[in-house]
């Protein structure tokens, strides 16, 4: 389970790491077409204080994890993105609501990872 960030370096360009995110975080088939309660994806909200960051990330994605729970049991995972030249490093957390735990939110992280490294076997993450 993913307590701290989880930190990925990868060989995959932004558009696939950015894709294979959004198909990782998606819930049921069921959920998405039938209850509407599918998973939305927006930016984050920051602070204004970002704006004089250093080192800003990229690309910034906040996935709501839909499903039939109450809205004070959703999670949601933060991804990071910066594109480093050769590479591209990519930081996820997970933020939850207050009857959360955070389960779900933490089986979509290990299945991006897990999708990634399918697809890019030189990918090094920590913090799972």
């Amino acid at each position: 389970m993913a307590k701290a960030p989880v930190e990925i370096t990868t060989q995959l360009s932004m558009a696939e790491a950015a894709d294979v995110f959004r198909m990782a975080m998606r819930v049921s088939w069921w959920s998405e077409h039938i209850t509407g309660a599918g998973t939305t994806f927006e930016e984050p909200r920051g602070s204004v204080f970002e704006t004089v960051a250093e080192d800003r990330p990229d690309f910034a994605v906040l996935a709501l994890l839909g499903g039939r729970g109450a809205e004070i049991q959703k999670s949601a995972v933060h991804m990071y993105m910066w594109n480093r030249g050769g590479h591209r490093q990519i930081m996820l957390g997970v933020g939850r609501n207050l009857g959360s735990f955070g389960i779900k939110a933490n089986r979509k992280i290990r299945r991006y990872v897990d999708a990634l490294t399918d697809l890019d076997p030189s990918a090094e993450y920590s913090g799972i």
